[in-house]
């Protein structure tokens, strides 16, 4: 039994190709969703630690 070699891609790989090429309207908006949802984590856990 011949075992097959998968075949991997990078996550920017992964990104052109479900979202879109660096530069279209889609990737820029994804990518302005994600930098707000990780400043929204981060501004969340700045203030639990001050509590």
């Amino acid at each position: 039994m011949a075992t097959k070699e998968l075949k991997t891609y990078s996550l920017a790989e992964m990104k052109d190709k479900y979202i879109g090429k660096v530069g279209t309207q889609e990737r820029d908006e994804y990518e302005y969703e994600l930098r707000m949802d990780v400043l929204g984590k981060m501004i969340k856990t700045a203030r639990q630690e001050e509590t």
